[in-house]
């Protein structure tokens, strides 16, 4: 089949409650029914790709997919409302050079990552300063097991290297956790803590802060959860791109589920069934 000259084509499937694609565009089920258009115009818009993407069955909070295909790419776009957050598409080669090297589990791709996150778990260490202030602190964290701030797990680290100096501890549970609760010998007699943070706005906010305050001042302070950036898949003649940006809720799990949901489909079984069906390739 010789290459003409493609302009954009695309096609929307609106998502209401659906378990896959249904309409066989961009698939990842073997072709026993048929090549479909969007198979043939993916292997026409990149030629020497020995995979396309595919997308094998639909995740909650996804709106609608459109598959796209125009000269040197096409993919599958995946919107919430009507903003995209994750794109996957094959080009006949990709910039991988500000990329990470992961392994991609396939003996024939390799896969790189660039990517900024913001974790839905919010970390917090408690220092506390001496003997008394260790009983306290384990009493606390047996009293706030399974606290959650804005719906986001908080998960507790219990510093009780008591014999070093509290600053020190402080600076080192700092590089591994957002916040820090410092439990003193007075805090731990009236049930306060003191808020240290690498957040700049909470610069003397959390001097002797009851434990509600604190965390309400965590509330107000942290980013919101968002996954972007971009995973690269190369291969024999191309490359397949997933461009994230995903936000909230949809950040949570996009990675797991473009791992589940997306796949990679060989070009050669299309050109199979094309010729199957009568079309010379």
């Amino acid at each position: 089949m010789r290459r003409a000259p493609l302009t954009v084509v695309a096609m929307t499937l609106v998502v209401a409650g659906c378990s896959n694609l249904g309409l066989g565009e961009a698939s990842c089920l073997p072709p026993d029914r048929g090549i479909s258009s969007a198979n043939i115009l993916t292997i026409q818009s990149v030629p020497t790709a020995k995979y396309t993407p595919c997308l094998d069955e639909l995740r909650l909070g996804w709106d609608s997919v459109e598959w796209f295909a125009e000269d040197d790419q096409a993919g599958i776009k995946i919107t919430t409302s009507v903003s995209p957050f994750l794109i996957a598409t094959v080009t006949p080669s990709c910039d991988v050079t500000h990329a990470v090297r992961v392994d991609s589990g396939f003996p024939d791709i390799e896969r790189y990552e660039a990517i900024e996150s913001q974790a839905t778990e919010i970390g917090i260490t408690v220092v506390p300063s001496g003997e008394r202030p260790l009983l306290s602190s384990r009493s606390l964290l047996e009293d706030l097991e399974g606290t959650e701030v804005d719906d986001r797990p908080v998960v507790f680290m219990l510093d009780d290297t008591i014999d070093h100096q509290v600053g020190p501890r402080v600076n080192q549970a700092l590089l591994s956790n957002q916040f820090v609760w410092v439990i003193s010998e007075l805090g731990a007699e009236e049930g306060t803590v003191e808020l240290r943070s690498n957040d700049p706005g909470l610069t003397g906010l959390g001097r002797g802060v009851t434990i509600t305050e604190a965390l309400e001042l965590i509330d107000d302070s942290v980013p919101d959860v968002f996954y972007r950036g971009n995973w690269y898949f190369t291969f024999e003649g191309g490359c397949i791109t997933y461009e994230f940006n995903a936000k909230g809720r949809l950040a949570e799990t996009v990675a797991s589920d473009a791992e589940d949901a997306l796949g990679f489909y060989p070009a050669s079984l299309v050109v199979e069934g094309a010729r199957r069906d009568g079309l010379e390739f």
